[in-house]
């Protein structure tokens, strides 16, 4: 009984001192967002890559909106949020990882790389231009076709949660 009186307790404490951080907000999962900072906007990811996959653009777009709307207390906007997000996919391609003497390609890698925008109004020093990227290989003689939607999803996860640590946990 004492241990849980003494838990309950810590977290009281913990959770005061969270909330009491000079003009920021803090939240369980890391979030370090001002508190001035209220509102976000994420503008439609373009697909300037040489290899396109149709639905790519706007299942990232909304990616990148739902990690903020999930993960931090920020409201979503259409445009001119506090916080604005937006960019274009510069890489969409595969290409021979590992040659294999008898077969040639043994695997095959995988890359995307998304160009983001990055300006917060109230904080620019805050704003950024850069490259996210992540790559993955498979075996050579599977058909990308037959994997690309796995793949492509699970490279999007990682690129999300970059742009999200670059904007959202910047300790």
């Amino acid at each position: 009984m004492n241990w849980n009186k003494t838990a309950l307790f810590g977290m009281l404490i913990f959770s005061t001192v969270l909330s009491s951080c000079n003009g920021k907000y803090y939240n369980f999962r890391g979030a370090n967002i001002p508190d001035d900072v209220t509102t976000f906007s994420v503008s439609y990811f373009n697909n300037e890559a040489s290899l396109v996959n149709p639905s790519f653009s706007l299942d990232f777009t909304e990616k990148v909106k739902t990690k903020f709307q999930t993960e931090t207390q920020l409201g979503l906007k259409a445009e001119e949020g506090d916080y604005k997000i937006g960019g274009v996919i510069k890489n969409y391609s595969i290409a021979p990882a590992a040659i294999n003497v008898q077969t040639g390609a043994a695997q095959t890698q995988f890359t995307i790389i998304v160009n983001v925008e990055f300006e917060c109004v109230k904080y620019p020093e805050k704003n950024f231009t850069r490259d996210f990227t992540s790559s993955i290989t498979f075996d050579a003689g599977t058909d990308f076709s037959s994997v690309e939607s796995n793949l492509s999803n699970e490279l999007s996860d990682i690129i999300v949660q970059q742009i999200f640590s670059a904007i959202a946990l910047d300790w």
